[in-house]
């Protein structure tokens, strides 16, 4: 009997040390090295009646730094990034949010350094007439049923894959981009 009683509390801390090993999102990738991303300017501000294009963000960085800031990193790191994946999500207290997207480009950030993109796009302009931002434009009477407003806040998640040089998978640190859509046409 104490035998087994044995076995259970091994069992049981064996359990509890393997559920508190290493789990940040650092460690979610098999590169040597993590990426961030950083919005230096963008308008969250978006009139879907009056923009012509797609959301674009006008200015971000992609940095690589190491997982180890003492180890030394060499071009084996670098990163070729070729998905990038929207989630959009509701902030305003409403529970429909706008689809998914994904997009392939590719973006090419060296290991310990960073790559500066200019108006990159993050969001296509077909979407913005899809439920629940349709709800805004004036033939479909210009609020939104789940909040009663004639905006809809939301924020898109932006992560982004890809391989280092040498084959192993990588992704940026997910990151909220908030907007405000609206229609002030109506």
């Amino acid at each position: 009997m104490k035998r087994i009683a044995l076995v259970f509390v091994t069992l049981a801390l064996a359990l509890v040390a393997w559920s508190c090993g290493g789990s940040s999102t650092l460690d979610n990738t098999e590169a040597a090295v993590f990426l961030t991303i950083d919005l230096e300017v963008y308008n969250p501000d978006v009139d879907i009646c009056l923009l012509p294009t797609d959301i674009a963000i006008e200015a971000m960085t992609i940095s690589s730094e190491p997982k180890n800031p003492e180890a030394s990193i060499g071009s084996q790191q670098d990163v070729n990034l070729s998905r990038w994946v929207i989630r959009p999500y509701r902030t305003d207290g409403g529970s429909t949010a706008s689809p998914e997207w994904t997009y392939d480009t590719a973006v090419y950030v060296p290991a310990g350094g960073s790559s500066n993109l200019e108006n990159y796009r993050v969001y296509p302009l077909e979407l913005l007439s899809e439920i629940p931002l349709a709800y805004l434009l004036p033939e479909n009477g210009g609020f939104d049923p789940e909040t009663g407003n004639s905006n809809i806040r939301q924020s898109f998640e932006l992560q982004i894959y890809g391989q280092t040089v040498s084959g192993k998978s990588v992704s940026t640190v997910p990151i909220s981009i908030g907007f405000n859509f609206f229609c002030l046409s109506q």
